[in-house]
């Protein structure tokens, strides 16, 4: 029995060890949009300015000005990430 029980522990540290050397795939894309943010900062100062006068007045939003950022930011990141992802 007991040398049935190591025979289980090192199986299930073969698999581990196997775990351990596939890794998981990383995302390039917050890299990316890091790498992007200053081209965007136009976009982002007027997101950060709305969203300042809607909490001043408590109603409205921002979504236009989010949008924009987040299209400056797909703009940039989209010709790089497929460089990446090969």
């Amino acid at each position: 029995a007991a040398a049935a029980a190591r025979t289980g522990d090192l199986r299930s540290a073969r698999r581990r060890r196997r775990k351990d050397k596939m890794s998981e795939p990383v995302d390039p894309r917050p890299a990316l949009e890091e790498k992007c943010k200053p081209s965007c900062l136009k976009y982002l100062k007027e997101y950060e300015a709305c969203a300042e006068r809607v909490q001043a007045k408590g109603e409205g939003h921002c979504t236009g000005q989010q949008f924009d950022y987040l299209h400056c930011l797909d703009k940039c990141v989209a010709p790089k990430i497929f460089k990446e992802i090969k």
